[in-house]
């Protein structure tokens, strides 16, 4: 899923037209896929985004070379002023990330511009539906203008590593299919809206996705299986957990066996995700987690094609 190559985009695809005369820049803004030279460019439009700490230069290389997804570049007169990537991880579904814009062509309409031809080129390309996440206010208020709503809302959770106690299990994909019944009627669950809330890309989730993490060893169970914790690629020295499943005693000895994995890894912490007012919040507090940022909010965000 490629951008045609200095595409201007057509205009059913939402078109990357004049730009903004208060911009400062003239021409027309098009599309083109990002090349391995672009990469100073874009460390320069991504070095004040979340202090400095933006993701995207980590991830540079990889998404450069990922021929499955779509990873653009915006330019106006050869000069790249935003970039952007579309990348299916799902049958049906397509996933939005990256959308970052330069500081000095912000609030000129480039960043709509930019998601609106996303749209259209996943509508082109037959998905049904396109999700992405952010924890920006803005990106927020862009994303609802443009149609998507909001599936899931997320806390962020921590807590750090602790020597001494043995990992959590993990069980085989079989085992783990059969864990679906359980985790469908947990309290809590409908929380969830029906996905599994990866940051990294949210799918639906069912015994056959309950199948596919556990044979990457994303799964995790507390005693007897009363417990599960649904884990994704961290983003930093951590264990990342997108869903949780449980109550009481099961639980909070699962809590404590992923910070003991932690440990085990030589990680940092733990982080989960967990919307607020789940039930599992008291099993949190009560093992030691606290809140990693109170202030903001994560959302997955879904608009159909």
């Amino acid at each position: 899923m490629r951008a045609r190559a200095a595409q201007e985009v057509s205009p059913e695809m939402g078109r990357l037209g004049a730009a903004d005369p208060s911009s400062g820049r003239g021409g027309d803004l098009q599309l083109r896929p990002v090349r391995p030279a672009d990469r100073e460019r874009i460390i320069e439009i991504t070095k004040d985004v979340w202090e400095g700490r933006d993701y995207i230069p980590r991830v540079f290389d990889s998404w450069v070379a990922d021929a499955g997804a779509s990873f653009q570049a915006a330019e106006i007169e050869g000069v790249v002023v935003g970039v952007q990537r579309l990348r299916p991880y799902a049958p049906g579904l397509v996933w939005y990330e990256g959308l970052r814009v330069a500081a000095a062509q912000r609030r000129h309409g480039i960043g709509k511009a930019m998601l609106a031809a996303s749209i259209g080129e996943a509508r082109e390309q037959g998905f049904r539906q396109m999700r992405l996440a952010t924890r920006d206010l803005p990106a927020v208020r862009l994303f609802e203008s443009a149609g998507f709503g909001r599936m899931v809302e997320m806390k962020w959770w921590r807590g750090l590593r602790v020597e001494g106690g043995d990992p959590a299990r993990i069980p085989d994909p079989a085992e783990a299919k059969k864990l679906w019944p359980g985790i469908a009627s947990s309290a809590g669950f409908e929380l969830y809206a029906g996905v599994c809330p990866d940051m990294n890309g949210a799918r639906d989730l069912d015994a056959d996705e309950l199948e596919r993490l556990a044979r990457n060893g994303l799964v995790r169970l507390g005693p007897g299986g009363r417990a599960v914790a649904l884990l994704r690629e961290p983003w930093g020295q951590n264990i990342a957990v997108s869903l949780l499943a449980g109550r009481g005693g099961a639980l909070r000895e699962l809590l404590m066996a992923l910070r003991f994995e932690a440990d085990a890894d030589g990680l940092n912490h733990v982080t989960i995700n967990l919307p607020p007012g789940h039930p599992a919040e008291e099993d949190l507090k009560a093992t030691g987690y606290d809140f990693a940022d109170a202030e903001h909010s994560a959302y997955i965000y879904a608009l159909t094609l």
